[in-house]
């Protein structure tokens, strides 16, 4: 065996000492910020909870009362939102952030008083509860300057196609996206909300043969409202053809025509969770 100096010897442990060393030290860096990370909270947590509770039509309530962390990162989520600098965002992050939150709300809402049968059995689920969002107590509905859907996201960026995106935690709405809006991905999200509520008969539906145009009652609540996207021009000042974009060509030709009665559907106001 060949003779090692004392000096070999001490120099070989002291760097195999000092590797291990700097290597655990990494890893403790690493797990304390990703512990930091977990702590402050993100849209990424509400990503994760509408991909883990979406379940097609519906949301998992029940489920997600039951699961302490998962209810944790959802309370996260809240408390970043509460607090987010919403003026500091582009254009797309605020139309991505309003949305999330109105949703997020509607969902912590029916969490606060699970289990319900409607959203309306939470006195004042639209006019009357309250959440903090970018530093604001704001209310789901209303008109009175402090509502989401219609005085921050409705009338600061009219970009009507949001309205297909709100999910007031019922069955009248669209069903929730199974993730969270982002800036990045907005136009290309909203395009597919819109392309959804046309294809789904429980929010548009033609009838030729009796010549009648069914719509969703969001068209009557906010019609004037889809006038005024300025991306989108409505013709003949009827909201139902802000819809012409995405229709195929019979339909477009049906509704240009305009020899049709427009029938409101009648919203659904029972929660949007699988019976049991």
């Amino acid at each position: 065996m060949p003779h090692r100096s004392p000096w070999v010897l001490f120099a070989t442990c002291w760097f195999a000492l000092a590797t291990t060393s700097f290597s655990d030290a990494a890893d403790k860096s690493t797990r304390i910020l990703a512990a930091e990370q977990q702590s402050s909270g993100g849209p990424q947590d509400f990503d994760a909870i509408l991909k883990k509770y979406v379940d097609g039509e519906f949301f998992n309530y029940r489920e997600l009362k039951a699961n302490k962390i998962d209810l944790a990162q959802f309370e996260r989520f809240m408390e970043w939102q509460a607090n987010a600098d919403v003026k500091s965002m582009s254009r797309e992050d605020q139309i991505a952030f309003y949305i999330n939150a109105y949703n997020s709300c509607s969902i912590k809402a029916v969490l606060d008083h699970y289990p319900v049968h409607t959203p309306l059995d939470v006195a004042g689920f639209f006019d009357k509860v309250k959440f903090k969002v970018g530093g604001e107590m704001l209310k789901l509905g209303g008109s009175d300057g402090d509502s989401m859907e219609y005085d921050r996201l409705i009338s600061n960026y009219k970009d009507m196609r949001a309205h297909f995106a709100v999910v007031c935690a019922d069955r009248g709405c669209m069903s929730l996206k199974p993730g969270a809006y982002t800036g990045k991905t907005l136009d290309r999200d909203l395009e597919a909300a819109a392309k959804r509520f046309i294809s789904d008969e429980r929010h548009f539906k033609l009838d030729k043969e009796k010549k009648e145009v069914h719509i969703s009652k969001i068209f009557e609540w906010y019609g004037p409202k889809f006038l005024k996207d300025p991306l989108r021009p409505v013709p003949k000042e009827k909201p139902e053809l802000y819809l012409l974009s995405w229709v195929d060509a019979d339909a477009r030709k049906f509704l240009l025509e305009g020899d049709y009665t427009l029938k409101i559907i009648e919203w659904s106001w029972t929660l949007n969770e699988k019976a049991k």
